[in-house]
């Protein structure tokens, strides 16, 4: 039976936090993404020169009627979309996307070199030291303030099955 108290597993457990943490900013990113998408898309299409303002169904009563309230939704996303700064919230999630990968690439190069030596050397340790300060760097900086609780939960179980405790190499423990 593993040990549970093995040191190991913080190397493990900062595995998880950064797999778990590169999988919520990439959908957040992707959520934002399409906000803002949605928003260009819909003043784009509205703008006086879009040719969809010369189809046939505009030209009806019902089709003006139906204009005059998507321009209205349109004018409202130009006027709103400033205080939403999407492309800043784009641009904070990309960077801690890309740190968290970076995270993550570095954490599993010391989960694979704790499995290929069998052991938990000291190599290891000062490579965790350099992880957790790049951790530490993302912690205190985050893109969010408010998290969305139930999309971490739903990537939280998606982690553990990715990498359940039994997937990690728990080296014999020496005094």
């Amino acid at each position: 039976m593993a040990n549970n108290h093995h040191p190991v597993w913080i190397v493990y457990d900062l595995y998880k936090t950064a797999r778990l943490n590169v999988k919520y900013h990439a959908a957040r990113l992707s959520q934002v993404e399409r906000y803002n998408f949605a928003i260009e898309l819909l003043i784009a299409v509205t703008a006086p020169t879009s040719a969809i303002t010369g189809l046939w169904l505009l030209k009806t009563d019902a089709g003006q009627e139906l204009w005059k309230y998507i321009a209205a939704l349109a004018a409202i996303a130009a006027v709103l979309k400033p205080l939403f700064r999407l492309p800043q919230r784009i641009k904070t999630l990309e960077q801690t996307l890309s740190g968290y990968r970076a995270l993550e690439y570095d954490v599993e190069q010391i989960v694979n070199r704790i499995k290929s030596e069998g052991t938990y050397s000291k190599a290891c340790k000062t490579m965790l030291d350099e992880a957790q300060k790049k951790k530490k760097a993302l912690v205190v900086n985050p893109a969010e303030n408010n998290q969305d609780k139930k999309l971490i939960e739903r990537l939280y179980l998606e982690v553990n099955n990715e990498l359940p405790m039994e997937s990690f190499f728990v080296p014999e423990e020496t005094e």
